[in-house]
């Protein structure tokens, strides 16, 4: 069975966004992205294995994929009902043209190493 730092990777949830930028908010965007507090929130995001990652395709500079790491899928609706939430995406969403969020979970593949906040 795949594993994520050493424990089984079945049960693990992801969070992935599809964001399509307007044209010219690209850095505006990946800022807000950054600036969105996942890591030194208080208090602390409980459950989340790995922080939210950003990437964006080479094919269409405007059109980025975002995914994070977590341990249950109450630990994702916990993070999405705290008070700070609907503003977060809303910093976001002023760059945005559309955007689709999911919520997902492992079912076949090998599991993750990188389990670190930081990183």
């Amino acid at each position: 069975m795949p594993t994520l730092g050493g424990r089984p990777a079945a049960g693990i949830f992801y969070t992935s966004g599809r964001w399509s930028v307007k044209p010219g908010h690209e850095e505006a965007f990946a800022r807000a992205f950054a600036e969105s507090g996942v890591k030194d929130v208080d208090p602390p995001i409980r459950g989340l294995l790995q922080r939210p990652r950003l990437l964006r395709d080479l094919s269409q500079s405007r059109s980025y994929l975002s995914y994070a790491v977590w341990e249950s899928r109450e630990a994702i609706d916990e993070f999405r009902s705290r008070p700070d939430f609907p503003a977060m995406i809303a910093r976001m969403k002023e760059h945005l043209e559309d955007m689709q969020i999911s919520t997902l979970e492992l079912v076949l593949g090998k599991g993750l190493t990188d389990t670190e906040l930081d990183s």
